[in-house]
């Protein structure tokens, strides 16, 4: 089954992510500290910063507004992988 790699920037951090699991499904899985609080794209904790790659919704985030994504931001907790990606997540670096 294809996967794709995340990368935690400024971190050692790196696991394999799934089409059908969010990212925050695939770090818990491989025991990845990633932040998170719903789980649900509605508080926003897991906000980060999409330094290349491509993430999708199953719907749209009530947490990601319009100024996050023109930042280029994507929240973990409801975010599917759609290729190899880099993330800068704050409360890791």
């Amino acid at each position: 089954m294809m996967t794709y790699k995340i990368t935690i920037l400024d971190t050692d951090y790196t696991f394999e992510a799934l089409p059908n699991e969010t990212l925050l499904q695939a770090a818990l899985r491989q025991k990845i500290p990633v932040p998170w609080g719903c789980g649900g794209g509605i508080c926003g904790i897991c906000l980060s910063k999409i330094v290349s790659g491509t993430m999708v919704y199953d719907g749209e985030p009530l947490a990601l507004f319009e100024e996050d994504v023109e930042a280029g931001k994507g929240l973990i907790c409801v975010g599917y992988a759609r290729s190899d990606l880099v993330l800068d997540v704050p409360e890791m670096d």
